[in-house]
């Protein structure tokens, strides 16, 4: 979609630039990177495409609000880097946030369909299952063995947004968009980046928070607020994560999945910001 003015973004500043005002060479020097969608608030960059008919665009997997006037949800665009073939699905915020959703209440589902499978197994043979006790261990079977949740696919445009568990990961997933679900075991909180060790049925990877995402200037209200994530751990038993990101294997054959936007993750279904309103409420109470 051709867009003809573009909102350019500096820490001190906001201007609207039309885009008879804008040429390739002020384009590359000075905007580049900095210029976004001119509906307030949207976070979607824009890029300038010259031509016959000279125009902004939407900056390659960037995407618009969901009430943004501009806003489209594309199928994704195939990208050759070498010999290698890769799809890179560009992925509306809208399908992302419903997604996480529907992935973090899988996860209690699948807690208790676990115990509803242990407790129908542990009974002897010869108990014959009510009527109730059968759909529970059905909807168990389900679970544990491949079955269809709502909120393990996220269809949009024809494709489709596959939800695992920690230990559902595999070599087919490497290099893909997934949300990722677990447990979080560890954090580590350094000065360039911040690293969680999620866990789920005695498997863990990594989740990574790197210059990409410390860099992006919409990411500025979560940089400082990973600490919350900390406290929340002290003061819960266990603590849910969902994210999408892109899925990563390490030389040392350990998965991870780095995410790249402040919105793409939740703690206990929480976003970050919010968590970190919350504790320092509690804090003060």
């Amino acid at each position: 979609m051709r867009i003809s003015t573009a909102r350019f973004v500096t820490e001190d500043d906001i201007k609207m630039i039309p885009i008879r005002q804008m040429t390739k060479k002020k384009y590359v020097t000075d905007y580049k990177g900095k210029l976004y969608c001119p509906t307030p608030h949207c976070p979607a960059k824009l890029s300038y495409s010259s031509g016959k008919k000279v125009h902004y665009k939407t900056w390659p997997h960037s995407n618009h609000s969901p009430t943004c006037q501009h806003n489209l949800e594309r199928d994704g665009v195939r990208l050759i880097a070498g010999k290698h073939l890769k799809l890179a699905v560009n992925i509306s915020k809208r399908h992302k946030q419903n997604a996480l959703m529907r992935a973090y209440k899988s996860i209690a589902v699948d807690e208790l369909n676990t115990k509803k499978f242990n407790h129908i197994t542990s009974k002897p043979e010869n108990t014959r299952p009510s009527k109730m006790k059968s759909k529970a261990l059905e909807s168990a079977q389900m679970t544990l063995f491949g079955g269809a949740l709502d909120g393990e696919v996220a269809h949009f445009k024809g494709n489709k947004l596959y939800s695992r568990f920690v230990h559902e990961i595999g070599p087919s997933d490497v290099g893909k968009n997934r949300i990722i679900k677990g447990f979080i075991k560890h954090i580590e909180l350094l000065e360039s980046a911040v690293y969680f060790t999620v866990g789920y049925q005695n498997k863990e990877m990594t989740i990574v928070f790197e210059d990409s995402f410390i860099k992006e200037p919409l990411n500025k209200s979560y940089i400082n607020k990973f600490w919350a994530v900390t406290e929340w751990m002290n003061r819960m038993k266990t603590v849910n994560f969902t994210g999408v990101g892109e899925v990563q294997l390490t030389k040392h054959n350990r998965y991870e999945l780095f995410v790249l936007m402040g919105t793409d993750f939740k703690v206990d279904g929480e976003d970050l910001y919010n968590l970190a309103r919350k504790m320092r409420a509690l804090a003060f109470s």
